[in-house]
């Protein structure tokens, strides 16, 4: 009698599994903080479940602009950081193309691949100078991202940056390449 009870526990804890996985999907579409958060706690939660998508919770907060809900995912100790969805874009180039500077911040204090390419050869440098966002470009040459790297067009930040005359950032990258070349002299 016993070990049928002990079966039909386990069969019921791992038939609940990817409902909790579900339910933490459906939670973050909804903006639900609370309710990820508690999911979170409760344990049983695979944080690099794919959705029907084939994404991951941390690509679905960045996507739906949730820093908050990006933050507590970021607590878990297993999170693929670096899971690139169907287009190739990481959580970092998201964040970036979304102009959602708390979330770079968060994603970076958890050591991403930071010139991570998706499928079109683009970076998360070249996604935050393509939008413009400064502060965002700023952050991630903070953290090491090289302005040298070319996309699938053979075009760099700095090539991009120029392009869209925004002569701000070209300068902020052509300082940092010209400070990346005197340190390897």
């Amino acid at each position: 009698m016993m070990k049928k009870k002990m079966m039909l526990l386990a069969l019921t804890l791992l038939l609940s599994l990817p409902i909790f996985a579900q339910n933490i999907f459906t939670a973050i579409q909804e903006n639900d903080a609370p309710g990820v958060k508690f999911l979170l706690s409760r344990g049983g939660v695979n944080i690099n479940a794919k959705d029907a998508e084939g994404n991951t919770p941390i690509i679905n907060a960045v996507k739906n602009e949730q820093p908050r809900i990006v933050k507590l995912i970021l607590q878990m100790n297993d999170v693929d950081v670096d899971f690139q969805d169907k287009l190739g874009n990481t959580a970092l180039i998201l964040a970036c193309k979304n102009g959602n500077a708390e979330s770079v911040c968060y994603i970076l204090c958890h050591f991403p691949k930071i010139d991570a390419k998706n499928k079109m050869g683009t970076t998360a440098l070249i996604t935050a100078v393509n939008n413009g966002n400064k502060e965002i470009v700023n952050t991630l040459l903070l953290h090491g991202a090289r302005p040298d790297i070319t996309d699938k067009q053979h075009k760099t930040a700095i090539d991009y940056a120029q392009g869209l005359n925004n002569t701000e950032i070209a300068t902020l990258l052509n300082n940092t390449s010209a400070a990346s070349a005197n340190e390897t002299k």
